[in-house]
């Protein structure tokens, strides 16, 4: 749990990286970042802390700055989701649940919503679908990896009818985990996450806004 504070620049920078107000390669400079922000140094330099942890800011030196998106760690990271993630159907299937968490979480998201609010009750969404293993260890290492690819997440689900592909797909899963079916969840979360990453690279490597990201972009 991060200090008030701590929070409120966190979620300020975490946006402004997001939404490329602050580009991959710009340098985090305390002093400037104290007058945009209104905030001292100390929650500052505990919300770069944080957002290095996340792999948005990257460290050369003593100097911060804005991290571009690795490739090749996001393909580790979309093979250790399917790994995870369909042993996750597989095990929540087997055990039956009441899935009403799930399907309030599915009534709440609304394909209208901030992109932001949208990721966010996507991720709850894969974490409730983890907490149905009873596994607290799978529930950790799924939220490890989500926070990870947070913005290649964000820039997947702002594409046109991305967030809608995404309600769809969730629904599908739902349903199969609360029929028992769960190696054809296990299937469907295989497909689920393939279309992601494809849409995903796509985005990354044929827009200027994937070269931005990439740090390509000069």
């Amino acid at each position: 749990m991060l200090a008030p504070q701590t929070e409120e620049a966190y979620r300020r920078l975490r946006r402004m990286i997001l939404s490329l107000e602050l580009r991959p390669g710009e340098p985090l400079i305390e002093r400037k970042l104290e007058e945009l922000l209104a905030v001292s140094r100390t929650p500052i330099r505990a919300a770069i802390q944080q957002l290095f942890r996340e792999g948005l800011v990257q460290r050369t030196g003593r100097v911060y700055s804005v991290a571009p998106i690795d490739l090749a760690e996001l393909e580790e990271a979309f093979e250790f989701r399917n790994w995870l993630e369909t042993h996750v159907v597989r095990t929540a299937a087997a055990r039956k649940p009441k899935t009403r968490e799930l399907k309030d979480l599915l009534a709440s998201v609304d394909a209208d919503l901030d992109p932001e609010v949208e990721l966010e009750k996507a991720t709850d969404f894969h974490l409730a679908l983890a907490r149905l293993t009873g596994n607290r260890f799978v529930v950790a290492s799924l939220a490890q990896v989500l926070q990870r690819i947070y913005r290649a997440r964000y820039l997947e689900i702002t594409r046109p009818q991305g967030a809608d592909q995404a309600h769809m797909d969730h629904a599908t899963l739902i349903e199969l985990v609360q029929q028992g079916k769960g190696d054809e969840a296990a299937e469907f979360m295989l497909k689920h996450l393939e279309r992601s990453r494809e849409a995903l690279l796509a985005s990354l490597e044929g827009t200027r806004l994937g070269s931005i990201l990439l740090g390509n972009h000069r």
